[in-house]
Protein backbone atom coordinates (compact mmCIF):
# COMPACT_ATOMS: atom_id res chain seq x y z
CA UNK A 1 0.00 0.00 0.00
CA UNK A 2 0.99 3.32 -0.94
CA UNK A 3 -0.58 4.92 2.18
CA UNK A 4 -0.31 8.62 -0.05
CA UNK A 5 -3.53 10.10 1.11
CA UNK A 6 -4.36 8.13 3.72
CA UNK A 7 -2.83 7.43 7.06
CA UNK A 8 -4.06 3.73 8.02
CA UNK A 9 -5.77 1.45 5.75
CA UNK A 10 -9.20 -0.54 7.22
CA UNK A 11 -9.31 -4.35 5.76
CA UNK A 12 -12.78 -5.95 6.15
CA UNK A 13 -13.16 -8.23 3.58
CA UNK A 14 -12.61 -12.11 4.55
CA UNK A 15 -10.88 -12.27 1.35
CA UNK A 16 -8.82 -8.89 1.75
CA UNK A 17 -7.73 -10.34 5.48
CA UNK A 18 -6.65 -14.02 3.83
CA UNK A 19 -4.24 -11.63 1.05
CA UNK A 20 -2.82 -10.04 3.79
CA UNK A 21 -2.16 -12.37 6.63
CA UNK A 22 -2.09 -15.29 5.20
CA UNK A 23 -4.27 -16.92 7.97
CA UNK A 24 -7.84 -17.29 7.20
CA UNK A 25 -11.23 -16.17 9.62
CA UNK A 26 -14.42 -15.45 9.35
CA UNK A 27 -14.57 -12.34 11.34
CA UNK A 28 -11.90 -9.92 12.31
CA UNK A 29 -10.16 -7.08 10.61
CA UNK A 30 -6.80 -5.75 9.85
CA UNK A 31 -5.33 -2.44 10.18
CA UNK A 32 -2.17 -1.78 8.07
CA UNK A 33 -0.06 0.77 8.67
CA UNK A 34 3.58 2.11 6.79
CA UNK A 35 5.22 0.07 9.29
CA UNK A 36 3.35 -2.80 10.42
CA UNK A 37 0.02 -5.15 10.34
CA UNK A 38 -2.18 -5.15 13.14
CA UNK A 39 -5.06 -7.96 13.07
CA UNK A 40 -8.09 -7.32 15.13
CA UNK A 41 -10.49 -10.59 16.35
CA UNK A 42 -12.20 -12.28 18.78
CA UNK A 43 -11.39 -15.17 21.15
CA UNK A 44 -12.48 -18.14 18.59
CA UNK A 45 -9.63 -17.12 16.54
CA UNK A 46 -7.00 -15.34 19.25
CA UNK A 47 -4.70 -18.39 19.66
CA UNK A 48 -4.76 -19.94 15.71
CA UNK A 49 -3.91 -16.05 14.96
CA UNK A 50 -0.74 -16.27 17.53
CA UNK A 51 0.51 -18.97 16.53
CA UNK A 52 0.14 -18.67 12.74
CA UNK A 53 0.60 -14.36 12.22
CA UNK A 54 3.32 -13.71 15.42
CA UNK A 55 6.06 -15.11 13.54
CA UNK A 56 5.23 -13.09 10.79
CA UNK A 57 6.10 -10.02 12.73
CA UNK A 58 2.11 -9.27 12.49
CA UNK A 59 0.46 -7.98 15.74
CA UNK A 60 -2.35 -9.99 16.85
CA UNK A 61 -5.27 -8.00 19.13
CA UNK A 62 -8.11 -9.59 20.84
CA UNK A 63 -11.54 -7.64 20.10
CA UNK A 64 -14.64 -8.11 18.55
CA UNK A 65 -15.59 -4.31 17.39
CA UNK A 66 -13.60 -1.03 16.69
CA UNK A 67 -12.17 0.06 19.87
CA UNK A 68 -8.76 -1.49 19.06
CA UNK A 69 -8.81 0.46 15.98
CA UNK A 70 -10.18 3.24 17.73
CA UNK A 71 -7.23 3.53 20.23
CA UNK A 72 -4.85 3.43 18.09
CA UNK A 73 -5.87 5.80 15.55
CA UNK A 74 -6.29 8.35 18.95
CA UNK A 75 -2.67 7.34 20.35
CA UNK A 76 -1.27 7.46 16.54
CA UNK A 77 -3.63 11.00 15.45
CA UNK A 78 -4.79 9.10 12.42
CA UNK A 79 -7.41 11.17 10.66
CA UNK A 80 -7.64 9.85 7.15
CA UNK A 81 -8.52 6.24 6.52
CA UNK A 82 -8.51 3.81 3.34
CA UNK A 83 -11.27 1.51 2.48
CA UNK A 84 -12.37 -0.41 0.21
CA UNK A 85 -15.70 1.24 -1.47
CA UNK A 86 -16.15 -1.69 -2.96
CA UNK A 87 -16.42 -4.48 0.19
CA UNK A 88 -17.94 -1.75 2.34
CA UNK A 89 -21.47 -2.64 2.61
CA UNK A 90 -23.92 0.91 3.60
CA UNK A 91 -24.34 -0.48 7.21
CA UNK A 92 -20.34 -0.75 7.66
CA UNK A 93 -20.26 2.55 6.44
CA UNK A 94 -22.36 4.33 8.43
CA UNK A 95 -20.82 2.74 11.64
CA UNK A 96 -17.22 3.67 10.32
CA UNK A 97 -18.58 7.07 9.01
CA UNK A 98 -20.12 7.77 12.96
CA UNK A 99 -16.27 7.64 13.88
CA UNK A 100 -15.12 11.23 12.37
CA UNK A 101 -12.68 10.07 9.90
CA UNK A 102 -11.69 11.03 6.36
CA UNK A 103 -12.26 8.29 4.44
CA UNK A 104 -10.55 6.98 0.72
CA UNK A 105 -11.11 4.30 -1.79
CA UNK A 106 -8.42 1.93 -1.96
CA UNK A 107 -10.14 -0.47 -4.08
CA UNK A 108 -8.13 0.32 -7.24
CA UNK A 109 -4.92 -0.52 -5.49
CA UNK A 110 -6.25 -3.29 -4.01
CA UNK A 111 -7.27 -4.65 -6.86
CA UNK A 112 -3.35 -3.75 -8.53
CA UNK A 113 -1.40 -5.04 -5.63
CA UNK A 114 -2.93 -8.29 -5.61
CA UNK A 115 -2.85 -8.82 -9.28
CA UNK A 116 0.62 -9.36 -9.41
CA UNK A 117 1.70 -12.58 -7.44
CA UNK A 118 4.58 -13.50 -5.13
CA UNK A 119 6.47 -16.28 -5.41
CA UNK A 120 4.23 -17.94 -2.07
CA UNK A 121 1.55 -16.99 -3.92
CA UNK A 122 2.22 -18.56 -7.14
CA UNK A 123 3.54 -22.06 -5.03
CA UNK A 124 0.02 -22.22 -4.04
CA UNK A 125 -1.59 -21.28 -6.88
CA UNK A 126 0.37 -24.18 -8.68
CA UNK A 127 -0.24 -26.53 -6.21
CA UNK A 128 -4.23 -25.85 -6.14
CA UNK A 129 -4.01 -26.64 -10.15
CA UNK A 130 -2.09 -29.73 -9.21
CA UNK A 131 -4.56 -31.38 -6.82
CA UNK A 132 -7.91 -30.53 -9.35
CA UNK A 133 -5.83 -31.81 -12.49
CA UNK A 134 -5.09 -35.00 -10.33
CA UNK A 135 -8.27 -35.42 -8.99
CA UNK A 136 -9.95 -34.71 -12.24
CA UNK A 137 -8.19 -37.37 -13.74
CA UNK A 138 -8.50 -40.10 -11.50
CA UNK A 139 -12.25 -39.81 -11.81
CA UNK A 140 -12.38 -40.32 -15.36
CA UNK A 141 -12.41 -44.12 -15.49
CA UNK A 142 -15.56 -43.98 -13.12
CA UNK A 143 -17.60 -42.14 -15.37
CA UNK A 144 -20.86 -44.26 -16.77
CA UNK A 145 -24.37 -44.40 -18.07
CA UNK A 146 -26.95 -43.46 -15.93
CA UNK A 147 -24.43 -41.23 -13.26
CA UNK A 148 -25.82 -37.99 -12.71
CA UNK A 149 -24.22 -34.86 -12.67
CA UNK A 150 -24.31 -34.68 -8.66
CA UNK A 151 -22.50 -38.02 -8.47
CA UNK A 152 -19.81 -36.98 -10.73
CA UNK A 153 -19.25 -33.79 -8.79
CA UNK A 154 -19.18 -35.30 -5.19
CA UNK A 155 -16.32 -37.90 -6.59
CA UNK A 156 -14.31 -35.10 -7.75
CA UNK A 157 -15.05 -33.40 -4.34
CA UNK A 158 -13.98 -35.87 -2.75
CA UNK A 159 -10.62 -36.47 -4.20
CA UNK A 160 -10.04 -32.46 -3.80
CA UNK A 161 -10.07 -33.59 0.37
CA UNK A 162 -8.02 -36.86 -0.35
CA UNK A 163 -5.12 -34.91 -1.80
CA UNK A 164 -5.16 -31.90 0.51
CA UNK A 165 -6.92 -28.86 -0.92
CA UNK A 166 -9.49 -27.26 1.75
CA UNK A 167 -12.77 -27.56 -0.15
CA UNK A 168 -13.98 -25.69 -3.68
CA UNK A 169 -12.93 -22.53 -5.16
CA UNK A 170 -16.22 -22.53 -6.59
CA UNK A 171 -19.61 -24.66 -7.08
CA UNK A 172 -18.51 -27.54 -9.05
CA UNK A 173 -20.56 -27.32 -12.66
CA UNK A 174 -21.14 -30.87 -14.19
CA UNK A 175 -22.89 -30.71 -17.57
CA UNK A 176 -23.99 -33.63 -19.52
CA UNK A 177 -25.42 -32.99 -23.25
CA UNK A 178 -27.28 -29.93 -24.41
CA UNK A 179 -26.92 -29.01 -20.63
CA UNK A 180 -23.15 -27.85 -21.41
CA UNK A 181 -24.58 -25.09 -23.52
CA UNK A 182 -25.30 -23.22 -20.33
CA UNK A 183 -21.87 -21.91 -19.51
CA UNK A 184 -22.53 -21.58 -15.51
CA UNK A 185 -24.92 -24.17 -15.82
CA UNK A 186 -26.12 -25.60 -12.07
CA UNK A 187 -25.19 -29.11 -11.05
CA UNK A 188 -28.53 -31.16 -10.95
CA UNK A 189 -29.76 -34.86 -11.17
CA UNK A 190 -29.33 -35.20 -14.89
CA UNK A 191 -27.97 -38.81 -16.18
CA UNK A 192 -25.41 -39.18 -18.25
CA UNK A 193 -26.48 -40.64 -21.46
CA UNK A 194 -24.77 -42.59 -24.38
CA UNK A 195 -23.10 -40.36 -26.74
CA UNK A 196 -23.19 -37.21 -24.68
CA UNK A 197 -20.44 -34.57 -24.19
CA UNK A 198 -19.32 -33.91 -20.78
CA UNK A 199 -18.46 -30.38 -19.31
CA UNK A 200 -16.69 -30.30 -16.03
CA UNK A 201 -15.75 -27.05 -14.61
CA UNK A 202 -13.98 -27.05 -11.22
CA UNK A 203 -10.84 -25.79 -8.72
CA UNK A 204 -10.46 -26.50 -5.12
CA UNK A 205 -8.76 -24.39 -2.51
CA UNK A 206 -5.16 -25.13 -1.50
CA UNK A 207 -3.76 -22.39 1.40
CA UNK A 208 -6.85 -19.88 0.58
CA UNK A 209 -5.87 -19.81 -2.83
CA UNK A 210 -7.67 -21.20 -5.91
CA UNK A 211 -7.46 -22.89 -8.59
CA UNK A 212 -9.94 -22.82 -12.52
CA UNK A 213 -9.71 -25.53 -15.06
CA UNK A 214 -12.58 -26.73 -17.46
CA UNK A 215 -12.30 -29.98 -19.54
CA UNK A 216 -15.22 -31.23 -21.84
CA UNK A 217 -14.98 -34.84 -22.79
CA UNK A 218 -17.19 -37.13 -25.19
CA UNK A 219 -18.80 -40.36 -23.98
CA UNK A 220 -18.98 -42.92 -26.70
CA UNK A 221 -18.81 -41.72 -30.73
CA UNK A 222 -18.50 -37.71 -31.31
CA UNK A 223 -19.89 -36.92 -34.67
CA UNK A 224 -18.43 -34.82 -37.13
CA UNK A 225 -20.14 -31.63 -35.72
CA UNK A 226 -18.62 -31.83 -32.35
CA UNK A 227 -15.52 -32.70 -33.57
CA UNK A 228 -15.05 -29.67 -35.42
CA UNK A 229 -16.58 -27.18 -32.53
CA UNK A 230 -14.17 -29.08 -30.29
CA UNK A 231 -10.94 -28.31 -32.79
CA UNK A 232 -12.41 -24.87 -32.93
CA UNK A 233 -12.21 -24.16 -29.42
CA UNK A 234 -8.94 -25.59 -28.44
CA UNK A 235 -7.34 -23.77 -31.87
CA UNK A 236 -8.54 -20.98 -29.71
CA UNK A 237 -6.85 -21.87 -26.69
CA UNK A 238 -3.37 -23.10 -27.83
CA UNK A 239 -3.46 -19.25 -30.44
CA UNK A 240 -4.15 -17.54 -26.63
CA UNK A 241 -1.26 -19.67 -25.06
CA UNK A 242 1.18 -19.07 -27.75
CA UNK A 243 0.20 -15.35 -28.07
CA UNK A 244 -0.38 -13.99 -24.99
CA UNK A 245 2.83 -11.61 -23.59
CA UNK A 246 3.31 -9.17 -21.04
CA UNK A 247 2.65 -5.76 -22.01
CA UNK A 248 -0.44 -6.72 -23.81
CA UNK A 249 -3.78 -5.76 -23.08
CA UNK A 250 -6.61 -8.00 -22.01
CA UNK A 251 -8.23 -6.97 -25.16
CA UNK A 252 -5.71 -7.70 -27.09
CA UNK A 253 -5.08 -11.21 -25.11
CA UNK A 254 -8.85 -11.92 -25.81
CA UNK A 255 -9.42 -11.12 -29.32
CA UNK A 256 -6.48 -13.74 -30.26
CA UNK A 257 -8.66 -16.40 -29.35
CA UNK A 258 -12.09 -14.72 -30.51
CA UNK A 259 -10.72 -14.29 -34.40
CA UNK A 260 -9.95 -17.94 -34.28
CA UNK A 261 -13.56 -18.62 -33.31
CA UNK A 262 -14.54 -15.90 -36.12
CA UNK A 263 -12.91 -17.39 -38.47
CA UNK A 264 -13.59 -20.82 -38.10
CA UNK A 265 -17.17 -19.90 -38.01
CA UNK A 266 -18.41 -19.84 -34.37
CA UNK A 267 -17.43 -16.10 -33.67
CA UNK A 268 -21.15 -16.00 -32.02
CA UNK A 269 -21.40 -19.01 -30.28
CA UNK A 270 -18.51 -17.64 -27.79
CA UNK A 271 -20.31 -15.53 -25.38
CA UNK A 272 -17.63 -14.90 -22.20
CA UNK A 273 -14.67 -13.58 -22.03
CA UNK A 274 -11.48 -15.51 -22.49
CA UNK A 275 -10.19 -15.42 -19.21
CA UNK A 276 -9.99 -13.56 -15.53
CA UNK A 277 -7.54 -12.97 -13.01
CA UNK A 278 -7.01 -15.77 -9.92
CA UNK A 279 -5.79 -15.78 -6.65
CA UNK A 280 -7.57 -15.99 -3.12
CA UNK A 281 -10.76 -14.50 -4.90
CA UNK A 282 -11.71 -17.14 -8.26
CA UNK A 283 -12.71 -13.84 -10.03
CA UNK A 284 -10.20 -10.79 -9.60
CA UNK A 285 -8.12 -8.71 -11.99
CA UNK A 286 -6.84 -8.71 -14.45
CA UNK A 287 -10.22 -9.11 -16.98
CA UNK A 288 -8.99 -10.81 -20.21
CA UNK A 289 -11.85 -9.13 -22.15
CA UNK A 290 -13.29 -7.12 -25.47
CA UNK A 291 -13.33 -4.25 -22.87
CA UNK A 292 -10.68 -4.57 -20.87
CA UNK A 293 -7.64 -1.87 -21.08
CA UNK A 294 -5.50 -4.22 -17.92
CA UNK A 295 -2.05 -4.28 -19.06
CA UNK A 296 -0.61 -7.37 -18.83
CA UNK A 297 2.14 -8.01 -16.20
CA UNK A 298 4.73 -10.98 -15.34
CA UNK A 299 3.36 -12.83 -12.76
CA UNK A 300 -0.38 -12.10 -13.30
CA UNK A 301 -2.56 -15.77 -13.05
CA UNK A 302 -5.76 -15.47 -15.03
CA UNK A 303 -7.51 -18.53 -16.98
CA UNK A 304 -7.58 -18.84 -21.21
CA UNK A 305 -11.26 -20.36 -21.26
CA UNK A 306 -12.16 -19.90 -24.88
CA UNK A 307 -15.92 -21.70 -25.46
CA UNK A 308 -18.56 -22.40 -27.93
CA UNK A 309 -22.08 -22.72 -26.91
CA UNK A 310 -24.72 -24.72 -29.17
CA UNK A 311 -27.89 -24.23 -27.69
CA UNK A 312 -30.14 -27.26 -27.38
CA UNK A 313 -27.07 -29.54 -28.54
CA UNK A 314 -23.74 -29.56 -26.74
CA UNK A 315 -21.27 -26.50 -25.06
CA UNK A 316 -17.61 -26.95 -25.15
CA UNK A 317 -15.09 -25.28 -22.91
CA UNK A 318 -11.03 -25.96 -22.38
CA UNK A 319 -9.82 -24.01 -19.39
CA UNK A 320 -6.37 -23.78 -17.79
CA UNK A 321 -4.94 -21.40 -15.44
CA UNK A 322 -1.75 -19.71 -16.36
CA UNK A 323 0.86 -17.38 -15.45
CA UNK A 324 3.40 -14.73 -17.24
CA UNK A 325 6.79 -16.00 -16.49
CA UNK A 326 9.68 -13.78 -18.28
CA UNK A 327 7.06 -12.32 -20.48
CA UNK A 328 5.24 -15.58 -21.65
CA UNK A 329 2.37 -17.45 -21.12
CA UNK A 330 3.10 -20.71 -18.68
CA UNK A 331 0.17 -23.27 -18.21
CA UNK A 332 -0.07 -24.72 -14.11
CA UNK A 333 -2.36 -27.61 -16.48
CA UNK A 334 0.00 -30.41 -17.65
CA UNK A 335 -2.46 -32.11 -19.45
CA UNK A 336 -2.58 -31.63 -23.47
CA UNK A 337 -6.19 -30.96 -24.09
CA UNK A 338 -6.39 -33.08 -26.63
CA UNK A 339 -9.73 -34.48 -26.68
CA UNK A 340 -10.65 -37.29 -24.42
CA UNK A 341 -13.51 -40.24 -25.63
CA UNK A 342 -14.82 -42.38 -23.11
CA UNK A 343 -16.86 -45.88 -23.08
CA UNK A 344 -18.03 -46.39 -19.64
CA UNK A 345 -15.73 -49.43 -19.16
CA UNK A 346 -12.77 -47.71 -17.71
CA UNK A 347 -11.35 -46.90 -20.67
CA UNK A 348 -9.54 -43.27 -21.15
CA UNK A 349 -8.94 -42.56 -24.81
CA UNK A 350 -7.16 -39.59 -26.45
CA UNK A 351 -8.39 -38.59 -29.70
CA UNK A 352 -5.62 -36.94 -31.71
CA UNK A 353 -6.86 -33.31 -32.74
CA UNK A 354 -2.88 -32.23 -34.03
CA UNK A 355 -0.38 -33.95 -35.34
CA UNK A 356 2.14 -33.49 -32.30
CA UNK A 357 -0.90 -34.34 -29.76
Amino acid sequence: MKFDNYDVALITDEKERLYYLGFHSTAGYVVLTEKKKIFVVDGRYIEAAKKVLLPKGIEVVLGSDYSPFLRYAEENGVKTVGIDFTKTTLSEYETLNSFGFRYVDVSEEIRRETAVKTEEELACLRKACRIAERSWKEVLPEIRVGMTERELANKLEFNFKKYGASGTSFDTIVAFGKNAAVPHHETGDAKLKENECVLMDFGCLYKGYCSDMTRTMFFGEPDEKFLHAYLAVLTAHRKAAEGIRAGMTGKEADQLARDVLESLGYGRYFTHSLGHGIGVNIHEYPLLSPKSGWTLENDMVFSNEPGVYLNGKFGIRIEDSCCLSDGKYVSFMRDDKSLIVLDGKGNVRRRKMFQNT
